[in-house]
Parts: C-alpha cells; sequence; structure tokens
C-alpha cells in the first residue's frame, strides 16, 4: 500500500460548504451531521472561546464513533464546551434530561395523577434588549407562581414541576418564554381549571405589567390539561423535548416557514453568510450568558435517577466503538467541514460498506502511519472521492 505525501495532493480551491453536504449523497443530512455542521458555523460566528474550541481535540490524543440504539453516530473523547447554545453539547445534555423527564413524569402521571402545561410569555417589540425580556420574564415568573401564587398550585394537589426556556425571533424581535408542566396528584375538574386560570392570568398581567409598563395579551398563557401515561405522557414529553432542545433540528434545513419565528439553529445556519444574522446569533449568546434554561422542583429528578443510573451503566458498557481515529484526522476532518459526511459515513456503514470500508482504512491509518501533517492530506483526499486514491490501493 502507497500513501502519497501531502505535496502529492492538491488542495481543493474551496471548502465544503452546508449546501454541499446537504445535496451531496443524501437529500438531507442526519441529525449528527447536522449538528456537528451547525458547530462548524458556530466556531466562525461565536464571541465565546469555549465554543469556539469544543470539539475540536481531544485530550488523550484519539476519538472513537460509535453508534447508538437509534443508529445515530455518537463521538467520544473530544474536549466539549457543555454549553447549551452549542448544538452538539445541547443535543447531548437535552437528550439525557428528556429522559429523566419522561421516566419522573411517568410515575407522577399513574392512576389519578394528571399535568398542566403552561406557555407564558411576555409583550416584545423589535428592538427590546434579550437580556431585559430574560430579567421581566424570570421576574413575571417569581412574581406568578412563587409565594401566594405557589401556595395557590399546592392548595390544589400540585406536587411537583419544572420549567424549560425556548426563544425564536421574528417580526417583533426577541421572544424568549417559558414551558412549564405542573404535575397534580389527583384530576383537575372544569371548576379547578377555572380558578387555576384566573389567578394565574390575574398576577401574570399585573407583574408584567410592573416590570416592563405593557399589558398582556390574552395569548400570554395557555394552559392545557393532559393525563394518562400514554398520550398524556408523550405530550409533555414533546413539549418540554421542543424548549430543551429548540424545535427539532430538521427545521433547520427546511425551506418550510415555521410558525411563531426562527428557532436559534435557523439563526445559527444562516449567521455566517448573514451579518445581521451573525449579529443576532452574538447578541442572543450576551442575553443568555448564565441563564438557567432547566428547572425542576426539588425531589422531581430523584425519582428517575435510580433507573437512569442503571441504564447508563448499561449503555456504557453494550456500546462498542465503531473506529477510533488520531486527534489528528478529526482536526483535519473539522478543518475541511468533513465531519459531517464522515459521521453519516459511520450510520450507513451496512448499507455503504465500500464507503465506509474507505473511511475506516484512514482511521486506521491515522494511529499508525508516522504522517504528521493529516490536515492537508485528508481534505484533499475527501474533496472528490471521499478518500479515494488517496490511500491506494485497498
Amino acid at each position: 500500500m502507497v500513501l502519497p505525501t501531502p505535496a502529492q495532493v492538491q488542495a481543493p480551491a474551496t471548502t465544503p460548504s452546508r449546501r454541499t453536504l446537504e445535496t451531496k449523497g443524501t437529500t438531507q443530512p442526519s441529525p449528527s451531521a447536522q449538528r456537528w455542521e451547525l458547530l462548524a458555523s458556530a466556531r466562525k460566528v461565536t464571541s465565546r472561546k469555549s465554543l469556539r474550541t469544543c470539539g475540536l481535540y481531544s485530550p488523550e490524543g484519539q476519538v472513537s464513533v460509535s453508534l447508538t440504539e437509534r443508529g445515530s453516530a455518537s463521538v467520544a473523547g473530544l474536549h466539549t464546551c457543555g454549553s447549551k447554545l452549542c448544538p452538539v453539547c445541547n443535543a447531548r445534555t437535552s437528550g439525557k434530561q428528556i429522559g429523566k423527564v419522561q421516566k419522573a413524569a411517568a410515575k407522577l402521571m399513574t392512576g389519578k395523577g394528571c399535568a398542566l402545561m403552561l406557555t407564558l410569555t411576555i409583550p416584545h417589540q423589535r428592538g427590546d434588549d434579550l437580556g431585559d425580556l430574560l430579567d421581566a420574564l424570570q421576574g413575571a415568573w417569581n412574581a406568578s407562581l412563587s409565594g401566594r401564587g405557589g401556595k395557590v398550585w399546592k392548595s390544589y394537589g400540585r406536587t411537583h414541576y419544572l420549567r424549560a426556556l425556548d426563544y425564536t425571533h421574528g417580526v417583533n424581535g426577541h421572544h424568549p418564554h417559558f414551558h412549564a408542566v405542573f404535575f397534580f396528584d389527583r384530576m383537575l375538574t372544569d371548576s379547578d381549571l377555572y380558578w387555576l386560570e384566573l389567578d394565574l392570568r390575574t398576577r401574570w398581567a399585573r407583574s408584567v405589567k410592573r416590570l416592563t409598563g405593557r399589558d398582556v395579551v390574552h395569548a400570554a398563557v395557555k394552559l392545557e390539561l393532559v393525563r394518562g401515561q400514554g398520550e398524556g405522557l408523550t405530550a409533555v414529553v414533546r413539549y418540554v423535548g421542543k424548549a430543551l432542545t429548540g424545535a427539532l433540528l430538521e427545521a433547520v434545513w427546511s425551506h418550510g416557514k415555521t410558525s411563531g419565528g426562527r428557532t436559534l439553529w435557523q439563526i445559527l445556519s444562516t449567521a455566517e453568510s448573514n451579518p445581521r444574522d451573525r449579529a443576532l446569533w452574538q447578541e442572543c449568546e450576551v442575553g443568555f450568558h448564565k441563564r438557567r434554561w432547566f428547572v425542576v422542583s426539588r425531589g422531581f429528578l430523584d425519582l428517575a435517577e435510580d433507573e437512569e443510573e442503571k441504564e447508563e451503566t448499561e449503555e456504557d458498557t453494550q456500546r462498542d466503538s465503531l473506529v477510533t481515529l488520531s486527534d489528528k484526522l478529526w482536526r483535519g476532518l473539522s478543518q475541511a467541514r468533513l465531519v459531517g459526511r464522515f459521521l453519516t459515513a459511520a450510520e450507513q456503514h451496512q448499507s455503504q460498506p465500500e464507503r465506509w470500508k474507505r473511511w475506516k482504512l484512514v482511521c486506521e491509518l491515522s494511529l499508525t502511519h508516522p504522517l504528521d501533517d493529516w490536515q492537508t492530506l485528508v481534505p484533499a483526499s475527501c474533496w472528490n472521492t471521499e478518500i479515494g486514491e488517496a490511500t491506494g490501493a485497498r
């Protein structure tokens, strides 16, 4: 086998873009590919060093790729930032949070238990500062659902609650809002719902007026009652999941309109090429700094703790690495914006074995071959043929 030197390989004039990744090979990239492509965009536009270096290198010098039970590519061994504004770290932490919510909610919604889903927002208009809106939103929550307001809900059998911060941007500017779920130990009657909604609307309108000087509209407070471990539990998980993940990533690549404005990920997907969206993204980074995205009542997550820890242990022991590659090769793939294509090939390794065979060979060579400049070799070799002739005879 003959491996060419970097000097023998001509680098491409341009690097692959998100649109190239979208249209070449598949009509839509996999969720893993989408997240890593968005992270590559975030590195270009972010003002945060932690996000700029997230997923770029491995402290141990090696990166391993495995597949989850659903067949999605999972990458281990990398330095990560843990930020909710990072599409890769967000998906990882949100997935764990949603799993715990599902297990805890299932226990709370058995028998006579039910849940009340709330959407709470405040008046907003273009030009409002995001930080000021978030302060007002949090202040209205404290004034309406803490203290006396909280005691009202407890008197109706409220046992636990959770709250997730969601965000969109539309014609009226920033639109932060809360998705909250209150769990009750009994089934609420129509009369209960009437008085709870009346109390909440009164407190919410009064607190928002005091904090912003603006009147709230009727749609600022929405309530929906659900029950049962079937449709009710599914509704709760979807409702919380939308806020935690910032809507489905498929919407980023969709050309259709979405209701309620653009999500964070839709803004990020165009921030690299659109100066206005770049400025908007950086404004979001400042506004969301040190904000609490997910809040639960004391003891809520303990309901799922034992089962969750057991499943995580089993998952860690059962998941085998599909391939291991060197840190230098990973950096080369990241620099060339080929991580998404690489992970898609890993997910399709059974349906397209020849394609994966070439990728795997380069990964193995990166661990054994004494070549230092993988960052020059790999992007060029992958540009036209995805490894192709750069590996020599197969």
